[in-house]
C-alpha cells in the first residue's frame, strides 16, 4: 500500500515561515526555556527574549505546564528505553525534537544513545532555529548516523526517506523504527487519525510509535482554568492552536487493523513519570500518553 500525498493533511495556518519564528516566541524554544528550569540546567542556544517573557509568564500563570513538559520528557525517555531494550529497534524518528537541553547540549538522540551506541537517530524539529541547533551539535559530537531535519509533523515523507550527511545514509525502512510524536497532537490541529496512518503504511511491522498530548479538563476545574490561560498565552506563537484530545480520541486512533497498543493502553502520563518533586505547585494537567506497535503496513 501506498502512502497518501501528506500534504493534504495540512491545516490551513499550521506552517510558519522563518520570520514569524524570528518575530515572535515560539512552542519549542519556551518549551526549552520551562525545561531547562524544571531540570535545573540552563542554556541561551537559540533562546530569544521574547522566549523568555513568555515561558516566564506561564510559568506564573500555568505552573502545572512545566510538570506536564517534564512528565511528558519521562515518557520519552521510558518509550525510547523500551523501543532499544525490549524491542531491539536500533533505528529512531524523533517528530518535533527540541533544543539541546542545558551544558551537555543533551538531545534526544542522547537519549537514545544510552542503549545502543552505534543507533541511527533522525531528530525532526518543527522550527528552523532548532533544527540548526542540532545540527551544530550533532556535528560537534562527531555522530555518523544522526542527522537533523526541518519538516513539520504532516510531512511524513521527507523524514521517512531523505538522505543524510555524512555517508550519505538513510533510513532502513525495511526493518523497524521508533517513532515517536510527543506533544505534537496538541499543536497540530489536524486529524491524527489519517497523520498516524500514514505513517503506519510507511513503517515496517514490528515498528513503535509513542504519542503524548495534552487533554481537556472538567469544566470548571482548576486544571481547565489553567488550560485556558496556557492557550491565551500560546496564541503568541506561530501555532496559536491549542488542539486538546480526549482519551476517547487516542483510542480510536489506534482502532482497526495494522496496530496493537501496548499493554497500557492510553495511561496518564503519571503512568510513565516520577512523582512531581517537593514544593510542586498548581493543578496536575490532564496528559495522556500511549505506544503502539505496527503489525502491518
Amino acid at each position: 500500500m501506498t502512502t497518501p500525498d501528506p500534504y493534504f493533511l495540512t491545516p490551513h495556518g499550521t506552517v510558519p515561515d522563518q520570520e514569524a519564528e524570528a518575530n515572535h516566541p515560539t512552542i519549542a524554544r519556551v518549551n526549552g526555556v520551562l525545561l531547562d528550569k524544571a531540570l535545573h540546567e540552563h542554556t541561551e542556544m537559540g533562546i530569544f527574549q521574547a522566549d523568555l517573557d513568555l515561558a516566564r509568564k506561564i510559568d506564573n500563570d500555568v505552573p502545572g505546564y512545566r510538570q506536564a513538559l517534564v512528565g511528558q520528557r519521562q515518557f520519552l525517555t521510558k518509550a525510547i528505553t523500551f523501543a532499544a531494550t525490549g524491542r531491539q529497534i536500533s533505528q529512531f524518528v524523533v517528530l518535533r525534537a527540541g533544543l539541546p537541553l542545558g551544558a551537555a547540549e543533551e538531545t534526544e538522540h542522547t537519549l537514545v544513545r544510552a542503549h545502543i551506541a552505534d543507533a541511527t537517530t533522525l531528530l525532526v524539529a518543527r522550527e528552523t532555529f532548532p533544527s540548526a541547533h542540532q545540527g551544530i551539535v550533532l556535528e560537534k559530537q562527531q555522530e555518523k548516523r544522526t542527522a537533523s531535519l526541518y519538516a513539520a509533523v504532516h510531512e511524513v515523507h521527507r523524514p521517512l526517506h531523505a538522505v543524510h550527511e555524512p555517508r550519505n545514509w538513510s533510513l532502513d525502512l525495511g526493518k523497524p523504527v521508533g517513532l515517536t510524536m510527543v506533544g505534537d497532537p496538541a499543536h497540530w490541529p489536524g486529524d491524527v487519525y489519517e497523520l498516524l496512518r500514514a505513517y503506519q503504511c510507511e513503517l515496517a511491522p514490528g515498528s513503535m510509535v509513542a504519542v503524548s498530548t495534552l487533554g481537556p479538563a472538567p469544566a470548571g476545574s482548576p486544571a481547565a482554568a489553567a488550560l485556558e490561560s496556557l492557550a491565551r498565552h500560546l496564541r503568541r506563537t506561530p501555532e496559536p492552536e491549542l488542539t486538546l484530545r480526549d482519551r476517547a480520541e487516542i483510542e480510536n486512533w489506534f482502532t482497526g487493523t495494522g496496530w496493537k497498543l501496548h499493554d497500557t493502553g492510553v495511561a496518564a502520563v503519571s503512568h510513565w513519570s516520577d512523582p512531581p518533586p517537593d514544593g510542586f505547585v498548581g493543578p496536575e494537567l490532564p496528559v495522556w500518553c500511549a505506544i503502539a506497535t505496527v503489525t502491518a503496513s
